[in-house]
């Protein structure tokens, strides 16, 4: 592959890790990713210092889900529930490394949870994180943390959902001859599994621009095993990308926010898109 679609290695990947089903699904797809890439994996369980401050407070009491009873925050069990599930993030880390043989490491950490996650994983290649967390009112769109890293993290982040597989995604790239463009498609090439297939969305500006970006990326792509589709879409707008993702229903969809499409546009695909994404 010529140097400028080459993308850096990746070597080192950090999973967000708090017991939720999305944190669960994230720690699968940061494992899967790990053992394809030879790489590092670390989890991050960071302790919520704003619900420990709240167990403090005099007028915080908490209603239990399935009574309509209300109780004293008692700051000791939290704790005690805090350091319960660090030790059962662990363990499944600990297990699932076990069984792929990778390397793994495990970091328990008290503060503000997106500062936390975001700072920890500083050293990494990768961060993975659920697209949504514990939080009940995070049942549409990314969650507190996601949308940190989406606005101030480092690059690349892959946000994930339950229900998606790294061994068995199809992949979709969106490229449009961008510097941002070619890192994704670099990137997707060095993560997709053999035999899945790789779908990339072209991006001209105009029907003879894509034909060209088509041919000069057929000449260079070469996956053997998986197949490779070339789609065309006119580069108009988030909106547009949303449903013609929805439509092919696109497994991973990898991207950077360094296109021609806008910033804001790219984060507003990101928030409202219900699919795994790797952003670069």
């Amino acid at each position: 592959m010529p140097e400028r679609h080459k993308s850096k290695l990746i070597r080192h990947i950090a999973v967000a890790l708090d017991c939720s089903p999305h944190s669960r699904a994230s720690l699968g797809a940061a494992a899967e990713l790990a053992r394809l890439l030879n790489a590092e994996l670390t989890g991050i369980f960071v302790e919520d210092i704003n619900v420990l401050r709240m167990a403090d407070l005099p007028c915080c009491h908490e209603i239990r889900m399935y009574t309509s009873e209300s109780e004293k925050f008692d700051a000791s069990n939290l704790e005690r529930s805090l350091k319960v599930q660090a030790k059962t993030a662990e363990e499944s880390l600990q297990r699932i490394a076990e069984d792929l043989m990778i390397k793994q490491s495990f970091r328990v950490l008290r503060g503000i949870v997106p500062e936390e996650v975001i700072a920890a994983a500083g050293e990494a290649d990768l961060l993975v994180l659920g697209r949504s967390g514990r939080s009940p009112t995070c049942r549409k769109g990314l969650g507190s943390t996601a949308r940190k890293a989406l606005e101030k993290g480092k690059r690349p982040v892959l946000f994930i959902r339950p229900g998606f597989s790294a061994k068995e995604w199809p992949v979709l790239v969106l490229y449009d001859g961008s510097e941002g463009s070619q890192e994704a498609l670099g990137i997707a090439l060095n993560i997709i599994n053999p035999g899945i297939r790789l779908n990339v969305l072209i991006l001209g500006e105009t029907h003879e621009e894509s034909a060209e970006l088509e041919r000069a990326l057929s000449e260079i792509i070469a996956l053997p095993g998986s197949a490779v589709e070339y789609h065309h879409l006119p580069l108009t707008s988030g909106k547009t990308l949303m449903r013609f993702i929805r439509m092919v229903d696109s497994g991973l969809l990898v991207l950077s926010d360094r296109m021609k499409i806008s910033r804001e546009e790219v984060h507003e695909l990101i928030n409202e898109i219900d699919y795994p994404v790797l952003l670069v």
